[in-house]
């Protein structure tokens, strides 16, 4: 089975900037980037994605992720139609419930009741079809195009409609192949329910990624981002999947957590976060341990990895990927 690695990309830094992550990706032979779509807090994913178009041959583009509450259906099929012929067939729609950006609008997540009849407008316009919603027949009949959707999730529910409609999946629970086996049973139980199977679905697995020689400088440069994953695993994942050590260990840095340092490299609850939750929540430690964990993830069946560079020096850290593990998994 064939690896392939993308580039996770906030556009909370430049624009420039974002750009040459992309196409520093394409160099480098990353197999697409993933912009992350939160309005309020960075700039536009579909204006950087659609320079990448122009400015990129081969690389994947993708929203990582696109929502539903603050764009009709027929806005966003209209965006990702334009995208696909614009890049030659090269548009990927990861799309989610949302999360910041509804929240800094004051507004809440989609139900995945309603996301499931957007989703399933979106399809229906981009090949061309009339659909009926909310009692209006919409139709974009110059479009006539497929553009994968890849739906974003990290709950049972989420997991399970995902398995159920979407052509693929990016989920994010965690490093620890016990926690990915949660996710991948939850998909699978969705698909199955449908006639479909596992292997039908794109997977696609975003996991925190530092590499350095030095483990605790490969772990520094994560602390603020393991600290809010931490809390979102151990919320959404049953217990049953944990280890006893690594959910005592969660347990304890939760009770001490402070929102006042969201996210923070330097809180004082992030030193509590032990060696056990860094390896279950990220891959943070030398090339050599980190090429045999992604071999170990590969052998699950997960053939494509999303990895969020965030750090201020994204592009020194996506070349150390590369050329030390990138060819080895």
């Amino acid at each position: 089975m064939a690896v392939s690695f993308h580039v996770g990309c906030l556009p909370n830094r430049p624009i420039e900037a974002c750009l040459e992550m992309g196409r520093r990706a394409e160099e480098l032979a990353y197999a697409g980037i993933w912009v992350a779509d939160s309005h309020s807090l960075m700039r536009d994913v579909y204006s950087i994605l659609s320079v990448l178009a122009i400015q990129t041959k081969k690389l994947q583009l993708a929203s990582g992720v696109t929502l539903t509450v603050t764009r009709h259906p027929a806005v966003l099929a209209n965006s990702w139609a334009t995208l696909q012929e614009l890049s030659g067939g090269r548009a990927i729609c990861g799309i989610g419930v949302g999360e910041s950006a509804v929240y800094n609008l004051g507004l809440k997540p989609e139900r995945l009741v309603v996301f499931e009849e957007k989703l399933t407008v979106i399809r229906t316009l981009l090949r061309g079809d009339s659909v009926v919603y909310e009692g209006s027949e919409l139709q974009m009949p110059w479009s006539g195009t497929e553009v994968p959707l890849i739906m974003a999730s990290s709950g049972p529910k989420s997991l399970q409609l995902a398995g159920r409609i979407a052509d693929g999946v990016l989920f994010q629970v965690g490093a620890e192949p016990r926690l990915v086996q949660y996710a991948l049973d939850n998909i699978r139980t969705g698909a199955e329910s449908v006639g479909r199977r596992l292997s039908d679905i794109k997977l696609y697995m975003r996991v925190a990624t530092s590499i350095h020689e030095d483990r605790e400088t490969a772990q520094q440069a994560l602390k603020g981002y393991i600290s809010v994953a931490a809390g979102t695993v151990f919320k959404t994942v049953p217990r049953t999947y944990f280890a006893d050590d690594l959910y005592e260990d969660l347990s304890q840095f939760k009770a001490a957590y402070d929102y006042a340092d969201h996210g923070s490299n330097d809180a004082v609850h992030s030193d509590l976060l032990t060696d056990r939750i860094f390896n279950a929540m990220a891959i943070a430690c030398p090339p050599a341990e980190a090429i045999q964990r992604f071999r170990a993830l590969a052998d699950m069946g997960i053939d494509d990895f999303v990895l969020p560079f965030g750090m201020t020096d994204p592009i020194s850290s996506m070349e150390t990927f590369a050329e030390q593990v990138c060819p080895h998994v």
